[in-house]
């Protein structure tokens, strides 16, 4: 069916300077134009991880469906009009300067959901199991 939603490639919180909003009905479509879907990463309280490709260039991505906004902790109205989850917020103000943060390269507002696109590392491991395997982690190693 039709979905409506907000769209935006990630420069700040909410959707990209340029302005880009997906006519109503469109966020989905325009989504699924960006990117190819792979498999299912993983799933769990807060919504489903897949593998993905920006076919723009080919980069992978790991779109992230879930978030629905009465779930969310906090949703921050943007000056925009929009509103975004907390997380969303927080991501897009310090993935561009560190490098230890995965970069949101964008997100969509849909009407019972989020979608974040995330970049996708190939060689990482998550910090809980790299905690279990280790015990601890060596504050050289935290520092980078």
């Amino acid at each position: 069916g039709a979905v409506g939603g907000r769209s935006g490639a990630v420069s700040g919180p909410g959707p990209s300077a340029e302005g880009r909003v997906s006519p109503a009905g469109k966020a989905q479509e325009a989504l699924q134009e960006r990117y190819r879907l792979g498999s299912l990463l993983g799933s769990g309280g807060f919504g489903s991880v897949y593998s993905g490709t920006r076919l723009a260039d080919g980069a992978p991505v790991k779109p992230w469906h879930g978030l629905s906004p009465t779930d969310c902790t906090v949703l921050l109205l943007q000056p925009n009009g929009t509103r975004a989850p907390l997380e969303t917020v927080l991501l897009a103000k310090v993935s561009p300067g560190c490098a230890g943060v995965i970069r949101l390269l964008e997100w969509v507002e849909l009407p019972n959901s989020f979608v974040l696109v995330l970049e996708r590392l190939e060689q990482c491991q998550d910090l809980s199991d790299f905690l279990v395997e280790q015990s601890f982690l060596p504050e050289k190693e935290a520092r980078g």
